[in-house]
């Protein structure tokens, strides 16, 4: 029987030996003896240093927490990759290094792997631009960011990226020209000058990201490219890249593919994913696809392609995060399974055969002539527990990023009632934790909710940040966003409700079960509807299990009265409702403009003006809101890439530009699947 022995570069990772390790083309990190004790002691005299203070609320952080610890945990992730995986014991390293800064709520039990994705290219002027405009504080700012740098250079698999930002800050420090325009010039400018134009084509070749999401997901998909040509010369793949791209994004439930993806990928690349995209979009099935994607990856572990693996499995975990959040930053993906091929590596190089001892009593035995009967499937009643035990198979909980939920909240435009409940909320959560702490009884506070309000006006957003904001307080235990419709809860047939309403709470535990459209669920004539059997499970579930699940419901103000009406016992379920109001015109360019720059492009002159005269004004009744724009926005991009392929010879800035003439001229078509912030 054949051994798998991991090469010598990789054997760390089975050997024992404390390690930190970044999957990718990176060779994982053995750590030095005494190296934590010096690393804490360098943390230290960082986070005391003077050239920085303690200018931010730091969301989750104790309070007057100094700058320097967060932006330390934030490098140590961003370093390893725009998105990242981490794993074995030491996969939580970028918290371990500052752990004695932590608040309890930020220390986390250990993981096999963790998936990481950054939300901002601007991560490496973080301190210096809480530094404000003076020109002092910018310079120790960028100083000591570069100190920062060079202690977790000596990382191994976060040393590239280290030493080209290195590169990159002394550059910028011993020039006078750059220092002197870092320490005078605004904040937005200098941003962009990092994105345009200050790094070499080498530094861009390690960090890509800093020129944009699309650059980055360009990088990415080369990487994904080249290693999957690679790995299906090695092992059969009955897919092409293409197909892998689209069943990535069916994984995420994508409805439409980012224009962002043909700008980055080109346009015979996309016409390639487009089609394999419609081609599977009916019928789908997620779990087959990453079983079967996990089943490829392994066998390419057998024929000795871990390196490539590791390689492959970074490269998709980036496409498919970008993917998934254009035309904004990355966002939690399903695809590929990072986990399982974690557990796969440690499952395939470390297997032992164990002696069975039955086979020196019959392995010599003849085998009876004789006929084996046929299993036979005995038939089971409809709505029996058997059915439901078949109908909550794959309920395993996703794995959550819990980031800065607070900030990305505090950053949403507009809003401003809903932030303050929120923060009502959060105090509530806090001011109940404290309660418990002192011997207080236990209220059984609810904090199911009702959303009401337009399309588009960041419903689904909010709620989905109120979910990481409650793991993140301890109120719920992952953090993660359950979406429910009519047709996941209500079954055609006696018996098939209940299971339905069961599974999707189930697969909400320790999370947010958010029902859009909750109204759906009792029609008008609803004496004869099975809803009324779903809505009756739903609030004994609720009420069973209510610090296990938070339920929000959310639709339109008049329909949701209809709907709370309906029964007696929904009303008094859902203690709060969080009206939202829709943006007014400024607010809706202000996320044109937002989502544009979160896409990497620059709004030229003149789109302001197209932008605001697509608004409708007065505003239909179910206006879309930034679902609206978004659509604007999408096809601006649309029109912008016929336009940059008629060019002879684009330059960066024509690619990265949205001029008047990319603005469509009529509004476009509204598209309730659309997905993302603002929504």
């Amino acid at each position: 029987m054949t051994r798998l022995v991991l090469p010598e570069h990789l054997a760390v990772l089975m050997s024992g030996r404390q390690y930190i390790d970044v999957v990718g083309p990176a060779h994982p990190w053995p750590i030095p003896a005494g190296w934590w004790d010096h690393a804490r002691s360098r943390v230290r005299e960082l986070v005391e240093d003077p050239r920085a203070g303690a200018t931010q609320n730091w969301t989750s952080w104790p309070e007057h927490t100094r700058d320097v610890a967060p932006f330390l945990q934030n490098l140590a992730m961003s370093l390893g990759g725009y998105v990242a995986i981490f794993a074995g014991e030491f996969a939580q390293f970028p918290e371990q290094l500052v752990d004695e800064y932590l608040s309890p709520t930020q220390r986390r039990e250990p993981m096999v792997a963790r998936n990481w994705y950054m939300t901002d290219c601007e991560w490496p002027l973080f301190l210096y631009k809480y530094a404000g405009n003076d020109p002092t504080a910018r310079r120790g700012a960028l100083e000591l960011s570069q100190e920062c740098v060079r202690l977790l250079s000596e990382i191994g698999p976060l040393r590239p990226r280290a030493e080209a930002l290195l590169g990159i800050y002394e550059r910028v420090l011993q020039t006078r020209e750059l220092r002197e325009f870092h320490t005078t010039a605004p904040f937005p400018e200098v941003a962009r000058l990092w994105r345009h134009s200050l790094m070499t084509e080498a530094e861009q070749e390690v960090l890509p990201e800093i020129g944009g999401w699309g650059a980055a997901l360009s990088w990415s998909y080369q990487g994904l490219q080249a290693a999957h040509q690679h790995l299906s010369r090695v092992t059969s793949r009955p897919e092409t890249l293409a197909e892998v791209v689209a069943s990535m994004a069916l994984c995420d439930n994508v409805d439409t593919l980012p224009a962002g993806l043909a700008v980055a990928v080109g346009s015979e690349q996309f016409e390639e994913i487009s089609q394999a995209f419609e081609v599977r979009q009916h019928g789908f099935d997620a779990v087959e696809w990453l079983q079967a994607n996990r089943g490829w990856l392994a066998r390419t572990l057998l024929a000795g392609e871990i390196d490539a693996c590791r390689a492959w499995l970074a490269m998709a975990a980036q496409v498919s995060r970008v993917v998934a959040g254009l035309p904004g930053p990355p966002t939690p993906s399903a695809a590929p399974d990072t986990i399982g091929f974690v557990t796969d590596v440690e499952e395939l190089f470390t297997f032992r055969p164990a002696a069975n001892p039955m086979v020196g009593s019959f392995g010599s035995a003849p085998v009876p002539a004789g006929r084996v009967a046929p299993a036979v499937r005995v038939p089971r009643p409809l709505g029996s527990e058997a059915e439901e035990d078949e109908l909550d198979d794959d309920t395993g909980v996703p794995e959550v990023e819990i980031g800065d939920p607070q900030g990305e909240l505090a950053d949403l435009v507009g809003l401003a009632p809903i932030k303050e409940q929120v923060r009502r909320l959060v105090a509530e959560a806090r001011a109940d934790q404290l309660r418990t702490t002192a011997g207080m009884p236990d209220r059984h506070r609810s904090r199911h909710m009702v959303f009401v309000g337009n399309p588009g006006t960041a419903k689904t957003t909010v709620a989905r940040l109120l979910a990481r904001i409650y793991a993140q307080l301890g109120t719920l235990s992952n953090g993660h966003l359950v979406e429910a419709s009519r047709v996941d809860l209500v079954g055609q047939y006696i018996g098939q409700t209940s299971p339905k309403v069961r599974k999707m709470f189930n697969k909400a535990s320790g999370g947010v079960l958010f029902i859009d459209e909750a109204y759906a669920l009792i029609p008008h004539d609803s004496h004869r509807d099975f809803g009324v059997e779903a809505v009756s499970t739903l609030l004994k579930l609720m009420e069973d299990r209510r610090d296990e699940v938070v339920v929000i419901v959310a639709g339109y103000p008049r329909e949701m009265q209809r709907f709370l009406s309906s029964n007696p016992g929904l009303a008094s379920r859902f203690p709060k409702t969080l009206t939202f109001d829709d943006y007014d015109d400024d607010e809706l360019f202000a996320i044109f403009r937002l989502v544009a720059g979160q896409a990497g492009f620059e709004v030229g002159p003149g789109v302001e003006e197209r932008v605001r005269a697509l608004i409708p004004d007065p505003h239909p009744p179910g206006f879309g809101n930034g679902r609206f724009i978004r659509n604007v926005f999408e096809e601006a991009v649309s029109i912008q890439a016929e336009r940059l392929v008629a060019l002879t010879d684009p330059t960066v800035e024509d690619i990265r530009t949205l001029v008047a003439a990319d603005l469509p001229t009529e509004p476009p078509r509204d598209d309730p699947k659309l997905q993302g912030f603002y929504l």
